[in-house]
């Protein structure tokens, strides 16, 4: 669920990271380069990249591929993704196009940058969804980061700050990117060791992300690590020929391994629960986790929260009706939350005849609410782990996928129902009798949806198969599910990943 996701962050995120990496300090600019690397994950190879940097008539043209894989489970997930683009000769932004393959259809992207604004287009099986954002002036591309990188040339102990571009990280927005120039190390390249300047970069997000590059005098990257806390990746300079090498490519295992063990197992019709929440000491802070109509967090110190979990009252629930303009919010808070976009593409036609057909007779927001989460648990037929994260119109179409594709569907048909509804990461008890390693219980990370009745975000987990969801539900993150900010949303876990204790410290019946 979350962790192939945050995978696919990352794979946006890397190319970002490196961007301010020149090939040559030489002052003409260069005609083509090309660069191949091995991407490896917990010490195992997993994939490639590839970039190119060529002159196509007075425009500097770069370009980034990329392919890994990964295993959850039983399944393998392959994941791909090619982004271009284009700058004047001064390094002045054109545009850029992106393609993105993390389900059975690609997501494809186009920016194109004039008067000071960007025109974001993205398609997917033919159905578009446009959006126009500010441009930040200082903004650049790859070719201007290396043109303000051939001024300032690569001494021990430079910092400096730049801004560049990446709509799956921020689409109404720059990022901003801090690099910090250190001295020379031995560093071993393949078996060859080499002296090298380290160099860190870090990405500014809600949880700022640090990558450390080994690189000559040209400021060439000869390896990049990049830790994302459960996932430490490793991109190696090597030949075409050895980057393209089938031999030893093995996805690391990221399902059983991001298993969070308890010391308890809570009993499936439990009312409510309160866990003790703990990180190590010996590392960063436990995160602040958002308080929902579900969950009350209470922090007690900057490594240990306690977390109070309660079953939503249905009863009550399903006695409100719907109001007099009927069950959309006419407050502005809740609006953004009926958007299309390119994640819940209400406009697609296929998701409006499901939303039709799965409310029927449904005439409260919480009959509706139930009938939707009752249609998605039964619609998505192929129920499996070997879709990377799929849109609403893809599962829409290809009715398969796990509980991240659950997720979106539902909130994708609820926005059309006219039920405000947002995505919910976190982690649930595992509904598995024996655990890994012998633990009691186990929660493993997940997705599901919310929507708003009456003043109140509800939990509904289609997936689970759930309308009245259990206290085993716990919610790590909050995501709008619309275009901005959409991987920043899960980027948020990744100071739990590998590092969160549970404690069950009372459970009521």
């Amino acid at each position: 669920m979350s962790i192939q996701r945050l995978f696919a962050a990352w794979l946006c995120l890397a190319p970002a990271a490196l961007l301010a990496s020149p090939k040559s300090q030489s002052s003409a600019p260069p005609r083509a380069e090309s660069d191949w690397a091995i991407v490896e994950m917990q010490g195992q190879r997993c994939g490639h990249m590839h970039s190119t940097q060529n002159q196509v008539g007075d425009e500097m043209h770069t370009r980034t591929t990329m392919t890994v894989e990964i295993e959850r489970g039983p399944a393998k997930i392959k994941i791909t993704m090619d982004q271009r683009y284009r700058e004047t000769m001064d390094g002045k932004p054109l545009g850029f196009e992106s393609e993105m393959l993390m389900g059975q259809m690609p997501v494809k992207q186009k920016g194109t940058v004039a008067d000071g604004k960007i025109t974001l287009v993205t398609d997917q099986m033919g159905a578009t969804h446009t959006n126009t954002y500010d441009f930040d002036p200082e903004c650049k591309f790859a070719w201007g980061l290396l043109l303000e990188q051939r001024e300032r040339g690569i001494k021990p102990g430079m910092k400096f700050t730049v801004k560049t571009y990446e709509p799956s990280v921020r689409a109404d927005g720059p990022v901003e990117v801090t690099f910090n120039v250190e001295k020379k190390e031995k560093v071993d390249v393949r078996g060859t060791p080499r002296e090298l300047f380290r160099v860190t970069s870090t990405l500014q997000m809600q949880v700022p992300v640090q990558t450390t590059m080994w690189v000559d005098e040209e400021a060439k990257p000869f390896v990049t690590d990049m830790n994302l806390g459960i996932m430490k990746v490793r991109i190696v300079l090597a030949t075409k020929e050895e980057a393209l090498k089938t031999d030893g490519v093995k996805g690391p295992e990221m399902f059983f391994s991001t298993f969070v063990a308890a010391d308890k197992k809570i009993p499936d019709k439990a009312k409510s629960v309160v866990l003790k929440l703990t990180v190590p000491e010996d590392g960063d802070a436990l995160p602040d986790m958002p308080t929902t109509g579900m969950q009350t967090f209470r922090r007690v110190s900057d490594h240990e929260a306690t977390l109070t979990i309660r079953r939503l009252d249905w009863k009550k629930l399903r006695e409100i009706t719907a109001p007099k303009d009927g069950a959309k919010p006419a407050n502005e808070k809740t609006a953004e939350y009926l958007k299309s976009s390119a994640m819940v593409n209400t406009g697609d036609a296929r998701i409006k005849r499901l939303a039709k057909r799965a409310v029927k007779d449904a005439k409260t927001p919480a009959e509706q609410a139930d009938a939707l989460r009752k249609y998605v648990t039964t619609y998505v037929k192929n129920k499996g782990l070997d879709v990377g994260f799929a849109t609403a119109s893809e599962v829409a179409k290809t009715r398969a996928g796990d509980c991240s594709e659950h997720a979106v569907l539902l909130a994708a048909l609820a926005r059309v129902a006219g039920l405000p509804s947002r995505g919910v990461s976190g982690i649930v008890q595992i509904p598995w009798s024996e655990m890994p390693n012998g633990a009691e219980s186990a929660f493993g990370y997940h997705m599901w949806t919310q929507v708003y009745i009456d003043g109140q975000w509800v939990d509904i987990d289609a997936a689970m198969r759930q309308t009245d969801c259990d206290p085993t539900h716990i919610a790590l993150s909050l995501m709008p599910l619309n275009d901005e900010a959409l991987m920043e949303s899960m980027m948020s876990l990744l100071p739990l990943m590998g590092r969160l204790e549970i404690e069950v410290v009372t459970i009521e019946d």
